[in-house]
C-alpha cells in the first residue's frame, strides 16, 4: 500500500480538489459585483487552506499541505477568473 503510484494519485486528487475547489469559488461569485468577486474567492482559498492545514496539524507535512493547497486553488481562482462565463466569449 506504500506504493509511489499510490502516492501519486492521493497527491493528484488532492491537487485538484484543490484547484476545483478555487475555479468553483469564482464560479459562484461570477454574478456578484465586482469588487466581491474579486475580494471573495481569494479568502476562500485562504480560510480552506487553513481548513485542511488544521486537519493535519499534528504532521510536520501541514505547513507543506498548506502551500501545495494555496498553490492550487490560487491557480484555479486564476483559471476561473481567465474562463468565460457560459454563452460568452473569452
Amino acid at each position: 500500500m506504500d506504493s509511489p503510484l499510490m502516492g501519486l494519485v492521493v497527491l493528484t486528487v488532492f491537487a485538484l480538489a484543490a484547484f476545483f475547489t478555487g475555479q468553483g469559488a469564482v464560479r459562484v461569485m461570477r454574478r456578484a459585483r465586482w469588487c466581491w468577486y474579486v475580494a471573495v474567492p481569494p479568502l476562500v482559498t485562504a480560510a480552506s487552506g487553513y481548513g485542511v492545514a488544521w486537519l493535519l496539524w499534528p504532521s510536520y507535512f501541514s505547513r507543506l499541505v498548506l502551500l501545495l493547497w494555496w498553490a492550487c486553488a490560487f491557480f484555479g481562482n486564476i483559471a476561473g477568473w481567465f474562463c468565460a462565463a457560459d454563452g460568452q466569449h473569452a
